[in-house]
């Protein structure tokens, strides 16, 4: 192990199709030893949290970075601080540690009881929120919740802080707005009031993995017999969570019945277009969009538990 301006630094070798690749790991210990080494990077550069997307793509030969920059050694970036008006939850924090968080379970339990549903506790011990939203994996099961949710995404550079909507952070397959040299250091979500209902379905179409084929994340809120807000996120169908807002705007001041759960399921039917690979053709996630939608508004108007679900 050597030392570079006060930075442990280690050489990992890995193996290109036809050649080893030794690629430096930096592991700063402190979030702004971290901000300054990517102040001075480049896009052949990539932040490495838990590791459990970033080493797998390495290891296909995805990706060929020449510097990696670990957080692992950084402290005080893996919180769940709760209060009347919202969760944070810090970058680093895994998404095991959410999982099995009583305290976020009683405010957010249609975003925990989804967690589970995700890979293995194995993974899930190491994998972060704030590297799942960088990852911005189509097929992943939180963004889409956290969408419907409002969630933004706290991001920190040299330059200072911004923040930005979880639903602008996503950009398409494996994309992101976030600059070579910013972290996501928090994740913000408001708090639902009680009037909010949500739910997540979850639909595996391969028995042998756990990725969705469409996953459709939902939230109503009921006052006095009318919708006063509503929002559908779908999950594993497109590059981002899809929705149709001119649907979801239609059910304002509407009462919620079959026949509005039915116009808005058409809606996300017909305008979906979703991809087609092993889990299902694009016909079929068609189809399944609309039966989903459907079936999760229906069953929030229904009084179901706030939660998640897996067929």
């Amino acid at each position: 192990m050597l030392a570079c301006d006060g930075i442990h630094l280690h050489t990992l070798t890995t193996r290109r199709p036809e050649e080893a690749l030794v690629v430096r790991v930096l592991r700063p210990t402190t979030l702004d030893e971290a901000l300054a080494v990517l102040r001075h990077s480049d896009e052949d550069t990539k932040v490495v949290a838990g590791g459990t997307a970033l080493m797998l793509m390495m290891r296909t030969g995805l990706l060929f970075p020449d510097t990696l920059v670990s957080l692992e050694d950084i402290a005080g970036l893996d919180y769940i601080n709760i209060d009347e008006r919202e969760v944070r939850l810090g970058g680093l924090t895994t998404l095991r540690t959410m999982e099995r968080s009583k305290d976020l379970s009683a405010v957010l339990p249609t975003l925990t009881q989804a967690l589970p549903l995700v890979a293995n506790h194995r993974v899930r011990n190491r994998a972060t929120i704030g590297g799942n939203l960088c990852e911005a994996d189509y097929a992943s099961d939180p963004p889409s919740i956290l969408v419907t949710l409002d969630c933004q995404v706290r991001l920190r550079s040299t330059r200072g802080d911004r923040l930005v909507p979880l639903r602008e952070f996503l950009v398409d397959y494996y994309e992101t707005t976030i600059e070579h040299d910013e972290l996501a250091v928090e994740v913000i979500i408001p708090r639902p009031d009680a009037g909010t209902r949500t739910h997540y379905v979850k639909y595996v179409s391969r028995t042998s993995e756990d990725r969705p084929c469409v996953g459709v994340a939902a939230s109503l809120q009921v006052i006095d017999g009318t919708c006063r807000a509503v929002n559908v996120q779908v999950a594993g169908a497109t590059s981002t969570p899809f929705s149709v807002p001119r649907a979801l705007a239609d059910c304002v001041g509407q009462a919620p019945t079959d026949d509005l759960w039915a116009h808005v399921a058409h809606a996300f039917e017909t305008e979906i277009e979703p991809i087609d690979d092993v889990r299902g053709s694009s016909a079929y996630r068609r189809q399944v969009t609309g039966r989903l939608v459907k079936r999760t508004l229906r069953g929030l108007t229904q009084n179901h538990p706030n939660g998640a679900t897996r067929l």
